[in-house]
């Protein structure tokens, strides 16, 4: 005689499920952090890079002298790039429970880490082609791939905002007693979208705090970037902890 399982256990394990693989979806921005940082600025040495100011001349030597590290790094920068995304898709389910059906702003932080994850990758692999055959190059068009690189990097800042927006409006239209994510994490989500509006100086400047190696387009933007990051991962672990409570306890009553 065959026997089943209760409805109720086969809800609650695929309950579990989903969760664990949104846990490991979020988990793996670590991926991003660690691939990331490492290959741009150990390897590559972008800590700080190579200044605006430059000329062609320095710029080919540099990408002579560090040849190697530069593809490694720019490698492992491109590899890290998608795993933004799925911490991104990992938050988006969240916000998906604080609005309503239609709402958009789920879809909105999605996308905005999708184009963060390509804005991670396609300057890596410009800055790769930079250093592939780069004795055979002029300066001046590496020099001109190394300006490129950094232009899509930067001046796409709006990919990062708009997903930085779409969570601190979503935290805000919380109606939870005690909201998914703290409210104060969304005026840092807003500040963080600030962060990045300075960078619309950096084509017009070489030198000084708004060019791209500068005080504020550099050092500002990496430091508020990483710890948006962090804190984001934090809060939306334990935010994936009350909503799997939640819904273990709905298929429970289903059953």
């Amino acid at each position: 005689m065959l026997t089943t399982q209760p409805r109720t256990n086969v809800d609650r394990d695929l309950v579990h499920g989903d969760y664990v693989t949104l846990r490991v979806s979020l988990l793996l921005v670590g991926s991003y952090c660690l691939f990331g940082l490492l290959g741009f600025a150990v390897f590559a040495g972008f800590w700080p890079p190579p200044g605006e100011d430059w000329s062609a001349q320095e710029i080919h030597a540099y990408f002579v002298e560090h040849q190697t590290g530069l593809t490694l790094g720019m490698v492992m920068m491109a590899f890290a790039g998608p795993f933004y995304v799925t911490w991104s898709v990992a938050i988006s389910k969240v916000i998906g429970r604080i609005e309503g059906p239609m709402g958009p702003l789920a879809g909105i932080q999605v996308i905005g880490g999708l184009l963060t994850g390509l804005v991670t990758f396609t300057p890596a692999t410009i800055w790769i082609t930079a250093a592939f055959r780069v004795e055979d190059r002029s300066p001046e068009m590496v020099q001109t791939l190394y300006d490129f690189g950094w232009m899509f990097f930067d001046t796409t800042f709006v990919c990062s905002a708009l997903q930085s927006v779409a969570l601190g409006v979503a935290i805000l239209r919380d109606r939870r007693t005690q909201g998914l994510y703290p409210r104060w994490f969304a005026y840092l989500s807003f500040f963080t979208a600030f962060c990045y509006v300075p960078l619309t100086v950096m084509p017009f400047v070489e030198k000084g705090l708004f060019a791209w190696h500068g005080g504020i387009s550099f050092w500002v933007v990496f430091v508020e970037f990483f710890a948006f990051t962090a804190l984001g991962t934090w809060f939306t672990w334990h935010a994936l902890r009350r909503l799997e409570v939640e819904d273990l306890a709905v298929a429970g009553a289903a059953g």
